[in-house]
C-alpha cells in the first residue's frame, strides 16, 4: 500500500493527513510492483494508435504474473514499474456531444467500468455513436464483451436525464453562446455536488461560468485526441473553484488511467497556447512560399523530433476546428501570432477539413 495525494500525485509509504506540497487530500492506494522483462518499439501508425513511436512493455510481478503496458517513454530491461490497483469506486459520467471527442470520452469512461449518459440533439446521432463505439470495442474484444460494456451507456436527447450523473463533461462546438446555454440548463437541473466540466480547447472557462448559481463547481477537463491514446488531461481551475471539486476531478482523471496537470484559466491553456502558434505559423510560411507542406512537416519531425508535422497534426485535429481555435485565441491573446491564414479558410470552403473528410492539407484513402 502507498498513500497518494489526489491533487498533485505525490506518494508516501506512510499515512499522511494532508499533502505537504499542495494541501490536497491523501488517500490509501493499492500499488503493484512490476519489473520490465521485455519491450518493443511500435513505429507503425494504425487507426487506434496514430501517435508513434510508443513502447509496449512486458511486465512481471513477484508472483510471476505478467501484463502488458504501453508508454511513450523508452524503458530499460529490469526497470521497476509501479501501477496503481483497480479502483472500487465507479462513476456515472454525463457526456454531451457525439463527435470524435465526445465518443472518445465515452469510450475511456466505459472501458474503465463507469456508466455513461450520452446526450445529443438527435437520436440518429446517438445511434451512429453507439454503432461506431461498438465497432471500435469489437476490435479488441469479443462481440459479447463489447456489448456488455456498451450496456453501461444510456442515450438521451433530454438534459433532465443527465441530472443523475456525478460528472458532466460538455464536448460540443467551440461556440461560447452554445456552451453558455448548455451550462445554464445544467446548472438549473443538477444538484450542487454534480461537477460540470467543459472540454473546450480555447475558450475561457470563466466566461462559460458567468451568471451561474454554482460557479464554484465549473471546471475545464480538456482531453486530447485521439482520447483513447493520449495520456494528458488539463484540469482548468477558476479563481473560485472549489478545492473539493478539483480533488474530484483529479480522482476521476486517475480512474480513467490518464495523467493530469492543473492549469489556470488562460486562453488555450498550456498545450493549445503553444501548439496553435506552430500550426498558425506553418500556414503563414506556406502562404509565403517559404517551403512545401511535406518539407515543413519533415522539418519539424526530423529537426525537432516531433512525432507529426504541423500539417499532419492539423489534418488529424480537423481544419475547421483548428480555425475555430485560432480565431478564439486571436480574439483573446494580444499580438499577431494567432492571425488566421487565408489558406486555412480556403481549404475549409472547398470541403477539405482534414482526415475526417478524406482531404485536408493531404489526401487520405477511404
Amino acid at each position: 500500500m502507498k498513500y497518494c495525494c489526489m491533487v498533485c500525485g505525490k506518494e508516501w509509504d506512510y499515512s499522511v493527513d494532508a499533502c505537504i506540497f499542495c494541501g490536497g487530500r491523501v488517500s490509501k492506494v493499492s500499488i503493484n510492483k512490476y519489473s520490465v522483462e521485455e519491450f518493443t518499439q511500435v513505429s507503425v501508425a494504425s487507426e487506434d494508435h496514430p501517435i508513434i513511436p510508443y513502447y509496449v512493455m512486458l511486465l512481471k510481478d513477484a508472483d510471476s504474473s505478467y501484463r502488458f503496458k504501453k508508454t511513450f517513454v523508452r524503458p530499460n530491461i529490469g526497470d521497476t514499474i509501479y501501477i496503481k490497483g483497480e479502483h472500487d469506486e465507479k462513476y456515472t459520467i454525463g457526456v454531451i456531444g457525439t463527435g470524435i471527442t465526445g465518443r472518445g470520452i465515452a469510450e475511456v469512461a466505459i472501458r474503465a467500468g463507469n456508466k455513461v449518459i450520452l446526450k445529443s440533439r438527435s437520436n440518429a446521432a446517438l445511434e451512429n455513436a453507439l454503432d461506431m463505439l461498438s465497432r471500435k470495442l469489437s476490435k479488441s474484444m469479443s462481440p459479447s464483451e463489447a456489448q456488455t460494456i456498451l450496456n453501461n451507456i444510456t442515450i438521451t436527447t433530454n438534459y433532465d436525464t443527465l441530472a443523475e450523473s456525478d460528472f458532466i463533461i460538455e464536448s460540443v462546438i467551440e461556440d461560447l453562446r452554445v456552451k453558455k446555454i448548455i451550462f445554464r440548463e445544467l446548472d438549473s437541473i443538477c444538484d450542487p455536488d454534480v461537477v460540470l466540466a467543459s472540454n473546450t480547447s480555447s475558450l475561457r472557462i470563466s466566461q462559460i461560468a458567468e451568471d451561474l448559481m454554482h460557479p464554484e463547481r465549473i471546471v475545464g477537463l480538456h482531453f486530447f485526441n485521439p482520447i483513447t491514446r493520449m495520456q494528458l488531461v488539463e484540469i482548468v481551475q477558476l479563481e473560485n473553484s472549489s478545492e473539493d471539486v478539483l480533488i474530484k476531478c483529479a480522482e476521476l482523471v486517475d480512474r480513467l488511467d490518464k495523467v493530469f496537470i492543473m492549469v489556470k484559466d488562460i486562453p488555450g491553456f498550456v498545450v493549445n497556447r503553444l501548439l496553435f502558434v506552430m500550426i498558425s505559423e506553418a500556414c503563414h510560411m506556406l502562404e509565403e512560399g517559404i517551403s512545401k507542406i511535406e518539407d515543413i512537416d519533415k522539418a519539424m519531425k526530423l529537426g525537432a523530433n516531433y512525432p507529426m508535422g504541423p500539417f499532419e497534426l492539423a489534418d488529424l485535429i480537423g481544419l475547421d476546428l483548428c480555425l475555430e481555435i485560432i480565431e478564439n485565441l486571436n480574439r483573446s491573446v494580444p499580438g499577431t501570432q494567432f492571425r488566421p491564414s487565408d489558406i486555412l479558410r480556403d481549404l475549409i470552403k472547398r470541403g477539405r477539413k482534414g482526415k475526417k473528410s478524406g482531404k485536408g492539407f493531404y489526401e487520405y484513402g477511404c
